[in-house]
């Protein structure tokens, strides 16, 4: 396979510096002959691999039923909910980081360094070219392996097997987690958050969970398990913030009406798994991160998504690119942790919306019979005031599972721990603005988990996230010892340590295998919201799944208000179509110019 479209100089990716104590040597001054030489070199090289993490990966979310993004220009991404793509779209078919991992590889040994470090950060280094492999092998489901670092004009050749990729990215992963520490003791080179054992073993639980190889993702997921080194993040207490909006929950929650529930431990549920990503909790140090994206408040390489992309812009400084859609939302638990909520109408749920708005939140002018909304300053005032269990639009909200607080801004709900500069904040969505305004939600969600509260320069976020959390091992777990053993104690065990962290019921004591396994996927749809599982997950659990989720239309729950009519519409989001053919992602046509065998490599139906 000729390479030309990913091929990267070693000595570009040397200087990728991610350390404020490395010493920096001008471009210039940078060549084969002076720079792979010694233990600063190497460390600079291998910091410039870890630039390479992609960190918060919602993009894959809005492929789904999960999410959505009204805009074109941010990516394909409605384009796939329609079944509209072609090779022409590009879906990461890239194998840069296996390139410089390779160029990395082929030359530290020239390093004068410790020989026991060389061999720890070889491992680091593996780990992202399997990190690479398994994205190529989930999206395309074959890849070129190659170890070596190839001429610009090496002869062509087609991709390895779906099997041979999936076995080598377990069989690096099982290797380098027996070269790489449980934990670093830090130096001048700052070593938090480097590749550790667990993150090794976690990344083959989630590759052998996707490769249906689910003996070797039980394994590997019960070892982070059971060797300790992390847990779920908990709050012990509430800040004042967090307090106001515990009283808040009385209007959502009926604490009398459900003794299972511990009113203390589901508000202190709502909070320690939303704020396990903002702030202080946002590092390596937390116990849930078992794999982290750092940033640095001084570096321009931050995360425009987090305080940018996901935020609504009644919040200041968001452009709502990428949103929740109402298929998300209704799979939410209810209160009992274990029930769906009664699906309604798009033409009730529509209804309930225009009663509430014509209500509480519009002007009617009576000499031309029209109406338009409130302002924000009335709505935010008035809002706090209303009788929440009374508006049969909120009932869809109320009694729900305490992560559905945490993750999504819906109509009416209040949000105090925040950067908004106009006091008290409760989300707004105008049915004037469906489908009109690019930096409103069409959905009638905006996301509320992830959203960054730690600016930098205004409109970046400067918050670490984790792209490997604990949580993710324990869902993993759960989902292999079910297919391989049944709903066990040993399932019900680590699921309840989900469930204690989030104020929720436990888990039933008995299930048969089927409905474990819609159990836990739903579970994990839950937990996992936002995070990017959800396109390798529909489409391992199959062709049948994938039908069922991504056929038709959804629809803007609060409808949509035509000012010229001043009639209320169902406003469409999206019209899903399935083709078994989106199994697959295509080799992009760009890919196909340069080296034709890969044709022959192309996946059916492009």
């Amino acid at each position: 396979m000729k390479l030309k479209h990913i091929t990267y100089s070693a000595l570009l990716c040397a200087t990728l510096v991610t350390s404020c104590d490395l010493e920096v040597i001008p471009p210039s001054g940078i060549s084969k002959e002076n720079f792979w030489t010694n233990e600063s070199d190497a460390w600079t090289a291998l910091n410039g691999l870890y630039a390479q993490l992609s960190g918060f990966d919602i993009w894959d979310e809005m492929y789904t039923d999960n999410a959505h993004s009204h805009k074109p220009w941010e990516g394909p991404y409605e384009l796939l909910q329609m079944n509209g793509i072609t090779a022409g779209n590009d879906f990461g078919y890239d194998y840069s980081t296996v390139r410089i991992t390779n160029t990395f590889l082929a030359n530290i040994d020239q390093c004068d360094m410790d020989k026991d470090l060389k061999e720890r950060m070889k491992a680091e280094a593996r780990f992202f070219r399997a990190w690479n492999y398994l994205q190529l092998v989930c999206r395309f489901g074959k890849a070129y392996l190659f170890e070596d670092v190839p001429e610009y004009n090496i002869p062509n050749v087609r991709c390895n097997s779906k099997e041979e990729v999936q076995a080598y990215v377990l069989k690096e992963l099982n290797e380098i987690a027996d070269l790489l520490p449980n934990e670093y003791n830090g130096n001048k080179y700052y070593e938090s958050g480097r590749i550790t054992r667990a993150a090794a073993l976690a990344l083959r639980a989630r590759a052998a969970l996707y490769f249906g190889n689910y003996e070797e993702a039980e394994k590997s997921a019960s070892l982070v398990i059971s060797e300790g080194f992390h847990d779920l993040y908990h709050i012990t207490s509430l800040n004042a913030a967090q307090q106001k909006e515990a009283q808040e929950m009385e209007k959502y929650i009926d604490f009398d009406q459900h003794p299972e529930i511990n009113k203390e431990a589901f508000i202190k549920g709502i909070f320690s798994y939303e704020t396990l990503w903002h702030a202080e909790n946002a590092n390596p140090e937390n116990p849930e991160y078992i794999l982290t994206r750092e940033y640095m408040a001084d570096d321009n390489n931050n995360d425009w998504t987090r305080y940018t992309y996901i935020r609504p812009s009644q919040m200041g400084s968001g452009y709502c690119s990428y949103e929740p859609m109402q298929d998300l939302v209704s799979a939410y638990w209810t209160i009992d942790g274990k029930t769906i909520p009664t699906e309604i109408s798009a033409d009730e749920r529509m209804q309930r919306y225009a009663s509430m708005w014509t209500t509480y939140f519009s002007q009617k002018d009576e000499e031309n019979n029209t109406y338009k909304s409130i302002s924000q300053a009335e709505y935010l005032k008035k809002v706090p005031t209303l009788d929440i269990k009374a508006i049969p639009y909120m009932q869809e909200f109320r009694n729900r599972d305490s992560r559905l607080y945490a993750s999504i801004q819906f109509p009416l709900k209040g949000w105090q721990e925040t950067d908004f500069s106009q006091g008290d904040y409760y989300f707004m969505w105008d049915p004037l603005k469906a489908g009109v305004d690019g930096n409103e939600s069409w959905t009638g969600f905006c996301y509320r988990k992830m959203v960054s509260l730690t600016p930098y320069k205004g409109s970046n976020s400067v918050e670490d996230y984790p792209i490997i959390r604990y949580a993710e091992v324990l869902l993993t777990y759960a989902e292999a010892h079910i297919i391989n053993s049944g709903w066990d104690d040993k399932v019900t065990t680590e699921l309840n340590k989900l469930r204690d962290r989030c104020g929720m019921p436990h888990v039933p004591a008995s299930l048969s295998k089927d409905a474990a396994i819609d159990f836990v996927r739903n579970e994990r749809r839950i937990e996992l919201a936002g995070e990017g599982h959800r396109y390798e997950d529909i489409r391992r659990y199959g062709t049948e799944y994938c039908a069922k989720v991504m056929n038709g239309i959804t629809y803007a729950p609060c409808g949509g208000f035509d000012s010229n009519t001043q009639t209320w519409t169902k406003y469409k989001v999206v019209e899903k179509s399935w083709d078994d053919r989106l199994m697959w992602m295509p080799i992009p046509t760009s890919a196909i110019d340069v080296n034709p065998l890969l044709k022959e490599d192309q996946n059916p139906g492009y």
